[in-house]
């Protein structure tokens, strides 16, 4: 190998050498001390490691790390670093975007809301996915053909309506013809005719409805005194109330409490006449057993009152042979 080639191999060694120990340096003074945050995405819109992380627009760190989660793999798991003190909270949220339309994508990280709490590193930070190019592209087709389709209504529905407003144009013309504008003169001018002929009338007919309202106002000033009497009476009436109010009231309760007092001897004396039931009724057995002696001596008294001097009875009559 001669001289030049191995200086030329020597220089090519030493860049390679210095490019890798600035990109070195370059990431350990990004990463070293920083706070790393996760989220997860359906689209990572083409970011990676490297990629800027911008917090309100300001740049506070790097993404370190783009991978399918290990437990869902539909989703994308993102790892991102951002310098220590910057205020992540619960309501801040991540999503993909750009600067600009020429510039390359970035990691956008909102403000979020001072009295939400801060995240601690390690934390799980929400997303906001972004619209991919291919979702912009289907939906401006869908828009086109939704406005082809808008536009071939127009040219169908155009000439109709074309037609309808210049028959409307044509009427316009029509009434407002110079023959129309005549009857429209005649019109009017009979009108202020019949307004000076009947000017007169109208001023009397005013003047009723003055002199009817000046009536109505001395009858609503009548009516004054009455409602004040009216007043008056509703007062009385209430006064009254209120004074009879109580002592009736007293009146009800002394009439409740003896209607109580008379309920508590009814049941008292139901209860003596279920406990006594026997006896009153040996006793009625024996009422009428005395009655019945006392009507069985009336009796006697009445067909012998000698008994009641005689001791002994005279003999049975006979009869004679």
């Amino acid at each position: 190998m001669s001289t030049e080639a191995k200086v030329g191999a020597f220089v090519v060694l030493s860049l390679l050498v210095l490019g890798a120990t600035a990109y070195f340096v370059r990431t350990t003074q990004n990463v070293r001390g920083q706070v790393v945050y996760t989220t997860y995405f359906r689209y990572a819109g083409g970011i990676g490691p490297g990629t800027p992380v911008l917090f309100g627009g300001i740049r506070v760190g790097q993404v370190t790390a783009v991978r399918p989660a290990p437990a869902d793999p539909t989703q994308i798991e993102v790892l991102f670093a951002v310098q220590p003190g910057t205020p992540v909270n619960e309501q801040s949220t991540v999503r993909v975007g750009s600067v600009s339309l020429m510039s390359s994508p970035a990691l956008f990280v909102t403000t979020g809301s001072n009295d939400a709490r801060r995240l601690n590193a390690g934390e799980v930070m929400r997303s906001q996915e972004a619209v991919s190019q291919d979702e912009i592209a289907r939906r401006i087709a869908t828009l086109s053909a939704t406005a082809n389709d808008l536009l071939l209504d127009l040219r169908r529905e155009l000439p109709p309506l074309t037609i309808e407003a210049r028959a409307v144009l044509a009427n316009l013309n029509q009434i407002t013809g110079p023959r129309n504008q005549k009857q429209i003169d005649g019109v009017l001018a009979e009108l202020n005719t019949i307004l000076r002929r009947e000017s007169p009338k109208i001023g009397l007919i005013t003047d009723r409805v003055a002199a009817l309202a000046e009536r109505a106002d001395a009858v609503v000033g009548s009516v004054g005194p009455l409602v004040s009497n009216l007043d008056a009476t509703v007062t009385n009436a209430n006064v009254t109330l209120d004074a009879v109010r109580e002592p009736l009231t007293k009146d009800l309760a002394e009439l409740e409490k003896v209607l109580q007092d008379a309920r508590a001897l009814l049941a008292s004396v139901q209860e003596v006449v279920r406990s006594n039931d026997a006896d009153i009724a040996e006793t009625v057995r024996a009422l009428h057993a005395a009655a019945e002696n006392l009507r069985a001596f009336t009796e006697t008294v009445k067909e012998r009152p000698w008994n009641l001097i005689r001791t002994t009875q005279p003999p049975d009559r006979r009869v004679p042979k």
